[in-house]
């Protein structure tokens, strides 16, 4: 996704007593159904927010966040910068879409076949030599829902890890070493959400999940799973992820990075529900809408931090049509509109990814 950064500030919430106890008490209800729940729920470890997550100290400075931003069909009058610096109509024939193949498994050792005119406006360029993660361990971090409420993206995770699939960031973090990003343990929480939560919310869980699971820079990533019907909004702005309210209608999910002073430099992603329009994969498709949205979306946000962990990587610089956007945002298509992809030993309507080597989008390297 295209980089964008926000600073961020603590804020203070005054919440009459009322409320609160109504919050309080649902969260004894939530937190007392999950420990009952975590026990039956393989790899995942029940958590809790403590006073040590809330308000933890960190490098504002080194806060990062890149956007995926709601999906809608890619015009020609979509603004972009001119050489001039002035919008100007993006034509098809500037940014064509990308064509998606159906990969059977007869298929598995076929070189990819490029769509006219071959090539998009911008390969990905890092001139800065900036952090890549090379090995990675997913930690999928459950908030106030079980796995199944988003499909069990676990199970994404497991596959991804031992796929061909995976092998499309080799060209990028220059190794080609088999299951070299590994499915970690989860954790499970509950967060009382009185109102849309923000990304100072979401730091807390964040910290909370780095600090009961640990967390090893540039190894360690956290995907933050928020369920059905919560909304979330950037600190001080209207971008929000709110399918409720198209106004502020902005992202589907994003990726993050950010320097805590006790447990480090944390790379994670925050997933909301993505089975909403604007964020779903077109159906038909494999697994239903419910699964293979999320493991879209968790695709995207996951290959673009292993790929460029802080918005300062593998990123398009190199045409203003595309100027920083990140690997998947490349091979985006309109609605989501995707053919299956074979990722381990199941299928995915997901998106295919960018690859300087064939100066298109591919589903293997």
């Amino acid at each position: 996704m295209s980089g964008r950064a926000w600073s961020v500030g603590r804020r203070a919430f005054v919440v009459i007593p009322a409320a609160l106890f109504v919050a309080l008490l649902t969260q004894q209800r939530l937190g007392a159904q999950d420990e009952q729940d975590a026990t039956q729920t393989p790899g995942v470890r029940l958590m809790q927010v403590g006073p040590e997550d809330k308000g933890a100290s960190y490098d504002k400075s080194s806060y990062r966040v890149q956007i995926l931003g709601v999906n809608t069909p890619k015009k020609a009058n979509q603004d972009v910068l001119s050489p001039s610096g002035t919008p100007e109509a993006l034509t098809p024939t500037q940014a064509p879409a990308p064509e998606v193949q159906d990969f059977e498994a007869d298929q598995q050792d076929e070189t990819p076949t490029i769509p006219a005119p071959g090539f998009f406006p911008s390969d990905l360029t890092n001139p800065d030599n900036g952090p890549v993660v090379t090995t990675g361990q997913s930690n999928p971090l459950y908030v106030n829902c079980l796995p199944g409420c988003w499909g069990n993206p676990a199970d994404f995770l497991s596959h991804f890890s031992r796929s061909g699939f995976a092998h499309v960031t080799d060209e990028y973090v220059g190794s080609t070493a088999i299951r070299r990003y590994q499915l970690g343990q989860g954790g499970q929480l509950t967060y009382p959400v009185l109102a849309p939560l923000s990304d100072n919310d979401l730091l807390n869980i964040v910290h909370a999940g780095a600090r009961a699971l640990g967390n090893k820079p540039y190894h360690s990533i956290f995907h933050v799973f928020l369920p059905k019907g919560t909304d979330v909004c950037m600190a001080g702005t209207s971008d929000c992820y709110s399918p409720d309210n198209p106004a502020t209608f902005v992202f589907c999910a994003f990726h993050a990075s950010v320097t805590f002073s006790d447990v480090g430099h944390v790379l994670y992603t925050v997933e909301p529900y993505q089975n909403v329009g604007g964020c779903s994969v077109a159906q038909p498709s494999p697994n239903g809408a419910l699964i293979d949205s999320t493991a879209n979306v968790l695709s995207h946000e996951l290959i673009e931090t292993i790929t460029d962990p802080d918005g300062t990587s593998w990123l398009a610089r190199n045409s203003l049509v595309v100027y920083g956007q990140e690997m998947a945002d490349l091979c985006e298509t309109p609605f989501f509109q995707y053919g299956k992809v074979l990722v381990g030993a199941k299928r995915y309507a997901i998106q295919p990814e960018y690859s300087n080597k064939h100066h298109g989008c591919v589903v293997k390297p």
